[in-house]
């Protein structure tokens, strides 16, 4: 190179360098103050994508002008590990754990660069030293740089209350105890991490100045998380964030849902510090249970009248959906009504439900990336709430694809067929099988626009697995595989099936979740996730005729008999943790009881039993008033909700009236 090109080639060199200098502020400083970049990368991006670039510049001048082309190879295959994770779908550990050793990587190649460069350079003149060592500082660039990615890839965790300023604890018995202790009472927040708002009102107030001294000073804080007690959501939540403020005593004071701005929160503690002298909320009344009603024809056809009567008078008929609030998917719900002839030989009726089925594509369907998004705030399907559930879309893509085949609309299949493409796509394990529990909401990633989103980096993905929502993906999935003749989805209904046998599987029922960052199961004990296990299991051991299936499933129902079905009352309850001496609740959900005793006619039909009919008998008397209540009694103001929890429990009267 002629000494004119030399120099030229510095100065380029260097005016990269000096962009990069440019680059590197921004980062460490967006970086040192610790702001999520999940809700900046419109700021951050720019940063990682040009620092990466000129990075590979500066290697590639270095490559081209020493001929040492390896640095350049490596740091290559480093920025393709370091962008990755801005377009998939992954969780914040994993995302962290790509960007990081990409960014390493990176490093490494700048440093492996600079020891060749000093010991390959032969200067033959102090001109030519000064020249040679242009790329030299280029490298020094290159290493700011690349720190500055390692800085820039460090989000936020998935909670907040584990990076908060505010010392929360996890939920324990032994914090109430600590609370009579130091009579102090006790604030528990329950968050999710799907959840937007909770992400919001745990950045926007609970980190906010004044809250989180506040809320150090005076209470003890517990967290707990959505997914992983499902125990106190039944007994707490109305909506979240929730908000449960407790005495010292242990008793409830003040419970509240929803993202309260600062000045309103720290309002409602006010209040709740100047009530102390009040008594607590009263404990809730124990609901009387409804008579039980004998198992016959008679009330089956009773029950059936009244589903098809709530139908008639809660439909919306402008909008589709059921009542006149929000609007929820309720794919069980969906699904029985498009196996009843009253409603699909019906003009009027079935014409509600294609209403129905038309709102949710046009309000919660995902066109870009398959999928559905959990419900909608609005009447009219709009407004929704963004996060991806696995029991929605498990649901929803099988109740579109059973839509397909009872009418001619395409988009019920390609709706279908895309959301079952999501769930392998983005929640599905490809590695040791099951199926990740969410996706979280992200408002700006969703309003971006196609050719957006297709740039910007995926919310990430909930890789704890649930195990009732894994069962209702297995039950989907061996549904629309068999009907469609789908290998893969039966291979990865199979695959996760395996998975539930050896990691949530125990002596005592299956565990409730699978624990990712810990590698094992969490919570036994609960009715919910049982009942799905055992009827994911049967159907796999009918599918595939593997007798560990029909063995897991006689597993799971010899634990759910012996100690959560209360022989007094008739039913099951729904949660008994054998982890947690005394921690039995004493409730019979109707919905998990109905998902059970579905699961023993199921059992009934392989191992002829006896003893299981005359449980699930006894099941269906035991809240036989309770379904009345709900679709005899009030059709006309019961909210879909329970009406959707009643439909198992239908599936299994009809089962065992058709049983010998």
């Amino acid at each position: 190179m002629t000494p004119a090109g030399a120099g030229m080639a510095a100065v380029s060199a260097n005016f990269a360098a000096g962009c990069v200098g440019l680059f590197a502020p921004l980062g460490v400083a967006v970086s040192a103050v610790g702001l999520d970049w999940l809700h900046l990368w419109n700021v951050q991006m720019p940063i990682l994508y040009g620092a990466s670039a000129l990075s590979l510049l500066a290697l590639a001048f270095s490559a081209w002008r020493h001929r040492q082309p390896l640095p350049l190879v490596l740091g290559a295959a480093s920025v393709g590990i370091l962008l990755y994770p801005l377009h998939e779908g992954l969780d914040v550990t994993v995302f962290r754990v790509l960007l990081n050793t990409g960014a390493a990587g990176l490093l490494g190649a700048a440093v492996w660069n600079a020891v060749l460069l000093r010991r390959g350079a032969r200067p033959a003149s102090s001109m030519a030293t000064r020249r040679t060592r242009d790329p030299s500082r280029l490298r020094l660039w290159s290493l700011l740089a690349t720190g500055v990615l390692i800085a820039s890839a460090s989000p936020a965790a998935a909670f907040m209350h584990q990076t908060s300023k505010i010392r929360f604890v996890e939920y324990s018995p032994a914090v109430f105890d600590r609370a009579r202790q130091e009579g102090k009472p006790v604030f528990m927040l329950i968050s999710a991490v799907w959840c937007y708002w909770c992400k919001y009102f745990e950045e926007q107030t609970l980190n906010a100045e004044g809250v989180s001294d506040y809320l150090n000073r005076s209470y003890l804080n517990v967290f707990v998380d959505y997914d992983r007690r499902p125990d106190l959501v039944r007994k707490h939540v109305r909506g979240i964030p929730m908000i449960v403020l407790f005495g010292s005593d242990g008793r409830v004071r003040q419970s509240f849902a929803g993202a309260l701005k600062k000045e309103d929160f720290l309002a409602v503690l006010t209040r709740a510090e100047l009530a102390k002298a009040r008594p607590a909320e009263p404990a809730a009344v124990a609901v009387v249970p409804s008579p039980p009603l004998a198992v016959s024809r008679e009330t089956y056809r009773l029950l059936l009248d009244g589903l098809t009567r709530f139908l008639d008078e809660q439909a919306d008929t402008a909008n589709g959906g059921f009542g006149a609030g929000s609007k929820a998917p309720h794919g069980p719900l969906l699904a029985y009504l498009l196996e009843e002839e009253a409603v699909t030989r019906d003009r009027r009726r079935w014409a509600v439900v294609e209403k129905t089925l038309d709102g949710i594509l046009r309000g919660l369907y995902d066109p870009v990336e398959g999928g559905f998004f959990h419900y909608a705030t609005g009447r009219d399907w709009s407004a929704p709430r963004y996060e991806k559930m696995l029991y929605v879309n498990a649901s929803l893509a099988a109740v579109f694809a059973t839509a397909h085949r009872l009418t001619p609309s395409a988009r019920y299949k390609d709706a279908s067929d895309a959301t079952l493409a999501y769930l392998l796509r983005t929640l599905y394990d490809r590695k040791d099988g099951g199926f990740y529990g969410s996706q979280t909401a992200d408002l700006d990633y969703y309003r971006l626009s196609p050719e957006q989103r297709r740039t910007a980096r995926k919310p990430p993905v909930n890789r704890d697995k649930i195990a009732a929502a894994n069962a209702e993906v297995v039950l989907a999935f061996l549904a629309v595989g068999e009907k469609a003749r789908r290998q893969d989805l039966r291979e990865a209904a199979s695959r996760s099936l395996e998975f539930m046998r050896r990691q949530l599987l125990t002596d005592k029922g299956v565990y409730h979740l699978y624990d990712a960052k810990a590698g094992r199961g969490s919570l036994r004990g609960q009715l919910e996730a049982n009942a799905w296990a055992a009827l994911a299991f049967l159907e796999g051991h009918r599918v595939s005729g593997k007798a560990v299936y029909r063995e897991a499933a006689e597993q799971v129902l010899r634990y759910a008999v012996a100690d959560l079905f209360d022989p007094g009352r008739g039913a099951f309850v729904e949660a008994n943790n054998p982890d947690e001496p005394g921690s039995r609740a004493e409730e019979m959900p109707l919905a998990p009881n109905g998902v059970m005793a579905l699961a023993l006619v199921r059992a009934h039909q392989v191992t002829r039993r006896v003893e299981y009919l005359e449980i699930v008998k006894r099941v269906l008397s035991a809240l036989g008033g309770e379904v009345k209540a709900i679709l005899v009694e009030e059709p006309d103001t019961t909210p879909a909700r329970k009406v959707a929890d009643a439909v198992f429990y239908l599936r299994a009267y009809g089962q065992i009236l058709s049983t010998p």
